[in-house]
């Protein structure tokens, strides 16, 4: 019973802990405001009140866990870290510093997880609806409804998988679905490069560095904007396949087991490849339309947008890079890195 006791109310604390944390923030509470609706059945919500759920479900569904559970929980190693910190004695073990860093980690991602996915299920079922309810469009005008329809409800099917899994994996660890965390990345050039494409630190990365991409950019010629546009679709499902494929160990900067499923099966990094060449196809009418121009300002305009490219690009190799060398202490992504050698285009790269 004492060690039920110690684990339950050490995770407890932690995620009270992390909604005390963002509904204090000023920041946050911005971010996390406003209502979702359906357009199906006459439902409101908000986030914060999907907080509340989730908290009173973690409340009930940890009592048998942790009945079972015999091991200490990472909320309670963390607690019994910061009692004894409190007296002076500060060295830790590597279980107290993956306890720490996977705690950070957690009350980091999973409250943005949480919002984003609320969004994703509210978004995509208003989109399957409305897209049912203009099929008709499909013969008298398949443009508008590829354009108004057909692309958003796919577009949201896919973020909500991405989403989905992600959330999942922040929310739930245990031995029976296999992802436990085996450690966090050490280093803060790994944190720093993950961070800063997540809020609130990415929105100032983009006041820097400029953001010229559109999930859905438009192209004068149809044949063009179609075909340009399905491509988005095609990279963004290779995006959410990846992360269905991880299942229940989608996060960030933690090992919590090595995938080698497909598309895994064929490079190391499917989701920051698929993702970054879907930003660009998203960034050409940008490029063009400067392109086009006969004034002075066309350098400037094609300067910014290849720092553009290259800036966010550079991040995302370096997370693959500092994710690599963290995985790298694994023996098991050792050995599958040689049955998959590249790392963004099979046979190229």
């Amino acid at each position: 019973m004492l060690n039920f006791l110690k684990n339950y109310l050490g995770t407890m604390f932690f995620i009270w802990f992390g909604y005390v944390f963002y509904t204090s923030n000023s920041y946050y509470l911005d971010f996390f405001s406003g209502t979702l609706s359906s357009e199906i059945i006459n439902f409101q919500t908000n986030i914060p009140s999907i907080f509340i759920i989730i908290i009173i479900m973690y409340a009930v569904l940890l009592m048998p866990f942790y009945i079972m559970y015999k091991k200490k929980s990472k909320g309670r190693i963390l607690i019994n870290y910061l009692l004894r910190a409190a007296t002076w004695d500060i060295w830790y073990s590597k279980e107290e510093q993956t306890a720490f860093l996977a705690w950070i980690v957690k009350i980091f991602f999973a409250p943005l997880m949480i919002m984003w996915l609320s969004e994703h299920i509210f978004t995509m079922t208003n989109n399957i609806y409305f897209t049912l309810q203009n099929t008709a469009l499909i013969s008298t005008d398949f443009l508008l409804f590829f354009n108004q329809n057909f692309f958003w409800m796919a577009f949201s099917l896919i973020l909500f998988t991405d989403v989905f899994f992600f959330t999942m994996g922040y929310l739930f660890e245990a031995p029976f679905l296999k992802n436990t965390i085996r450690s966090v990345e050490p280093t803060i050039l790994g944190w720093g490069v993950a961070l800063i494409c997540y809020p609130p630190f990415n929105s100032q990365l983009s006041n820097l560095i400029g953001w010229y991409s559109s999930d859905f950019p438009t192209f004068e010629n149809i044949y063009i904007h179609i075909i340009m546009n399905v491509c988005i679709l095609v990279l963004m499902w290779i995006y959410s396949w990846a992360s269905l494929s991880l299942w229940f160990k989608a996060s960030n900067l933690t090992n919590r087991w090595i995938v080698s499923k497909w598309p895994y099966k064929y490079v190391r990094h499917p989701a920051y490849i698929c993702k970054n060449t879907a930003w660009i196809i998203g960034a050409l009418p940008m490029m063009i339309i400067a392109l086009s121009n006969t004034g002075t300002n066309i350098l400037y305009w094609v300067l910014w947008w290849s720092l553009w490219v290259f800036g966010w690009a550079t991040i995302y190799y370096m997370r693959a890079m500092t994710e690599e060398i963290h995985l790298s202490a694994d023996p098991d992504y050792v050995a599958y890195k040689k049955q998959v050698q590249w790392k963004f285009i099979p046979k190229v790269w």
